[in-house]
């Protein structure tokens, strides 16, 4: 610059000047390297909950199946458990007896069988082992 080396006053600002810039950058290192951990550690808990999220999921099928081979033989199964199965809809009908009766020629809607009801949780469940699996494998 124009002034020279031997002002000392000069000389102690350049050095101040330099230190400062030198600080500027290594904080804006240190900025950028806490932001990648911080996106980094987020991945990481988005990838652990979607995985948690799976394995419950899983769980609540194997539970399903579970009840479904142990309810094979009964009538009813939807009545222990109405809110594992959403795609059969829940009548409370058969809590208290009313004295409706089918007209002739009119059959009471006839309730899903386990077998097909195991259709339907079995294609419930490998939908959600695929997704599973896919969250797993990222």
């Amino acid at each position: 610059g124009n002034f020279s080396v031997s002002d000392p006053c000069k000389a102690q600002l350049l050095e101040a000047l330099c230190h400062s810039q030198t600080r500027a950058r290594e904080a804006e290192k240190a900025a950028k390297q806490a932001y990648t951990e911080k996106e980094h550690l987020l991945k990481l808990f988005f990838k652990q909950a979607s995985q948690l999220f799976a394995y419950k999921q899983w769980l609540k099928l194997l539970q399903l199946e579970n009840l479904l081979l142990q309810d094979n033989g009964s009538s009813s199964p939807l009545i222990v458990f109405p809110d594992l199965l959403p795609w059969v809809p829940h009548t409370p009908r058969k809590l208290c007896k009313t004295s409706h009766k089918p007209a002739k020629g009119k059959q009471r809607r006839r309730v899903p069988q386990g077998s097909d009801i195991g259709k339907y949780a079995v294609a419930f469940a490998v939908g959600f082992t695929l997704v599973g699996a896919g969250l797993i494998l990222g």
